[in-house]
């Protein structure tokens, strides 16, 4: 995924794509939830195909811990407000 230019700014493409991907992994987590809540045998099936498509999935035996400690994200451009290359 391509988030920035070589002028380091991101277009209204890059964007849109930004947007999309979080909301894609909101709706899994949301519906990781409501699987939970319904008590399906495998709630966890909405999230963990997200993350795959993302190539995102942890390594076998990963602890939660270190995942969590390991969380960055992209250093993004300071843009003026409502500038979107």
């Amino acid at each position: 995924m391509k988030t920035l230019t070589r002028n380091n700014v991101l277009t209204r493409q890059d964007l849109a794509l930004l947007v999309a991907e979080h909301a894609e992994l909101l709706a899994a987590a949301r519906a990781t939830v409501a699987a939970a809540q319904l008590g399906e045998v495998d709630p966890l099936v909405h999230l963990r195909h997200a993350l795959a498509a993302h190539g995102q999935l942890p390594p076998l035996g990963a602890r939660p811990v270190v995942l969590l400690a390991q969380c960055a994200a992209p250093a993004l451009p300071v843009l003026a407000c409502g500038e979107v290359a």
